[in-house]
């Protein structure tokens, strides 16, 4: 990760930070790299589905989200609809929704989400 330049602007790899695993969904690990305050309002990393399928389900969002779909597919599930993503495609998501997420084995995604700090606003 480059960390040092005039203009704040950084190179993330994916790499650069190791993945963890969600308590409430064992399957659906997280790499978060893009959490600097000083930088962005903006928060982001990676989730991936690695060894098996895995949902995380009714969740409502406090922030609003952007999903980018690297490889696999991504179903997201709101009011009884389903939103399919699958490589190169990008799904956004508004804040106050309550949706269920669930990957397929080898899904990996990369996600924005703003307010980077929504845990801790109340």
């Amino acid at each position: 990760m480059t960390l040092d330049n005039v203009s704040g602007i950084r190179v993330m790899r994916e790499s650069d930070i190791p993945y963890s695993g969600l308590a409430d969904a064992p399957t659906m690990e997280l790499a978060r790299v893009v959490t600097e305050a000083a930088t962005t309002d903006l928060g982001g990393g990676f989730i991936r589905y690695q060894n098996a399928d895995g949902e995380l389900a009714d969740w409502t969002l406090k922030y609003d989200e952007v999903l980018y779909v690297i490889e696999g597919v991504l179903e997201v599930i709101s009011n009884g609809e389903s939103f399919v993503a699958r490589t190169g495609e990008v799904m956004v998501i508004p804040k106050g929704v309550t949706v269920t997420y669930r990957g397929e084995r080898g899904t990996k995604v990369f996600f924005v989400l703003q307010p980077r700090d929504w845990a801790t606003r109340s």
